[in-house]
């Protein structure tokens, strides 16, 4: 019997029930919780792929110091007015201290702004270290020639001016001759984004100033490339425009520079690639991924190995030590847009017992090869991989593939390369004589500078061009006939020309690149095909 309602009910049971459903509600709460948690993830991390964000830095915290064991010419501290020869320099504005002075001069001096609220941008002066040869921009004489803080000169506009003459100036800047590139600190608009402890500033505005043809430049290298020659080619661009146009692909992805083309959709921008092939490659990419209503135009700043893109697009063979930027800046104002067409790869391995195929799409825009020159390719990624502090320059790296291409010749190790293939030309089978590698070119510049279908009076006298739609396939007998055709002493094997290229590998593996980016290939089939063409910048004047 129940002592609470005098009934023969089994007071336990009831409870038993209760306490199962009490349980049956909390684990299917979270079961729910944890369904909704991996919804919101996952959408938060569509939109991070989505959406990108130009960050920038919080003048308000500091300057951006760099530090330096030998400045490169007679230097004065800022603060203390003392000739030093190391310290610590500010990439944005210019400023150069002792570094014991560092948070001394974060009080005292502010930074060059990215965004103001100003209707107008003013000249921010920086006392002395004007660089070497520099000329009052009112009497036309030398300035900054004592030996002491001496002269002034504006981070934006980058005049030079006596005291004396300061004040026959405008408070005003004009931005000077590189207006049309920079991006004016008054036409940004900045905003604060994240959760606590993670906010950070970003660009959230942009609008167009009132300078004709303006059309701003955005700069993305890797600080990484060229023996480290990155890092100091992107602080002087810090120095000479807005710093929120200079990105770092070394902790950024190109889309987040491409967010620029966003903001302003009704502007032409232009997109400088500090770096090589790869680089190129990958802002090219970025610029498909994102569908971009009106894509920037891309020019280079050559700092890989063999930069053979940019030497066909008029920039040159590369940069090493001290880049004089501004003749690169003159070079941009005057190279005419040119279309470069980019093909895609396709790459499937064949599988065991009928199973589906698995495909591999890349794109390329200058040259793809299977055998000896892929070879090459991927003995240099293996090993830089493993010791990259063997790789540390451009003439140590070419050194490096001339050692691998004198082994191969020795070794052979794609002998017999044309019993594994099988070529075909816009649906034509090609018969291979012996040789040990196939190159698909879309430019005529390869192997750092080679122009094979030029050589030996260009075969049937076709010119090759980057934007036919057209490829050009050629054989490679060895190594060493690579080497004898890069100082011009070999004709290529000339397999002929096409706009569709597919090759059967069978009967084993052989080495695989595409745009220097090289792989193991196992039995399978490759096929490239008209992918689209990008607008690039060509000095072709020369």
């Amino acid at each position: 019997m129940c002592d609470a309602c005098s009934r023969p009910i089994r007071c336990d049971i009831i409870y038993k029930e209760k306490g199962k459903m009490a349980s049956f509600l909390y684990i299917a709460g979270g079961v729910l919780v944890s369904f909704a948690v991996t919804v919101i993830i996952t959408l938060l991390r569509r939109y991070r792929r989505t959406h990108y964000e130009i960050p920038a830095r919080d003048v308000s915290k500091g300057h951006r110091w760099c530090k330096t064991e030998m400045f490169s010419r007679p230097t004065y501290c800022n603060v203390s007015g003392e000739s030093i020869i190391h310290g610590a320099f500010c990439d944005s504005c210019g400023i150069c201290i002792e570094a014991r002075l560092i948070k001394q001069a974060n009080k005292t001096f502010p930074c060059k702004s990215l965004a103001s609220k100003e209707d107008t941008v003013k000249h921010v002066w920086i006392h002395g270290n004007l660089p070497l040869c520099s000329r009052c921009c009112i009497c036309n004489e030398a300035c900054g020639v004592l030996p002491q803080l001496s002269g002034f000169r504006c981070c934006w506009c980058m005049r030079c001016v006596h005291e004396n003459c300061k004040s026959k100036l405008s408070v005003d800047c004009d931005l000077g001759r590189y207006k049309t590139m920079i991006v004016p600190p008054n036409c940004i608009q900045l905003k604060w984004v994240g959760f606590k402890g993670r906010k950070h500033l970003v660009v959230g505005n942009v609008r167009q100033p009132l300078i004709k043809d303006w059309s701003p430049v955005i700069i993305v290298g890797n600080r990484k490339s060229g023996n480290n020659d990155g890092e100091h080619i992107l602080q002087t661009f810090r120095g000479i425009f807005n710093p929120a146009q200079v990105l770092d692909l070394h902790d950024l992805k190109p889309e987040c520079g491409l967010e620029w083309c966003h903001l302003l959709p009704d502007v032409k921008c232009r997109v400088l690639v500090c770096g090589g092939d790869g680089s190129i490659g990958w802002v090219l990419s970025a610029i498909d991924n994102l569908k971009l209503k009106n894509p920037p135009y891309v020019g280079v700043l050559p700092l890989g190995t063999g930069n053979d893109l940019s030497r066909v697009l008029g920039w040159g063979i590369g940069y090493t030590g001290d880049v004089d930027v501004t003749h690169i800046l003159d070079q941009l104002q005057h190279a005419q847009p040119v279309q470069l067409d980019r093909w895609k790869v396709e790459v499937v391995k064949e599988t065991p017992f009928g199973l589906p195929r698995r495909k591999k799409v890349l794109v390329m825009n200058a040259y793809a090869s299977i055998g000896v020159d892929a070879l090459l390719a991927f003995n240099f990624h293996r090993d830089r991989k493993r010791q990259p502090f063997l790789f540390s320059s451009r003439m140590i790296n070419k050194f490096w593939y001339f050692t691998y291409g004198t082994k191969d010749v020795m070794e052979r190790e794609c002998k017999n390369l044309h019993k594994k293939i099988k070529v075909e030309l816009d649906g034509v089978p090609i018969t291979l004589p012996e040789l040990e590698g196939v190159v698909v070119l879309n430019i005529n510049s390869w192997a750092a500078g080679c122009q094979p279908w030029s050589l030996g009076g260009g075969g049937d006298g076709t010119e090759s061009k980057f934007n036919d739609g057209v490829l050009e396939v050629m054989g490679v007998y060895s190594s060493f006939h690579m080497a004898q055709m890069q100082v011009g002493l070999a004709d290529p094997l000339r397999l002929g020309r096409a706009r569709k290229v597919k090759i059967l590998l069978q009967n084993g593996s052989a080495p695989v690149q595409v745009d220097g980016e090289p792989w193991e290939q196992k039995p399978g089939e490759i096929t490239i095909t008209f992918h689209n063409q990008a607008t690039m910048l060509a000095d072709l004047n020369k």
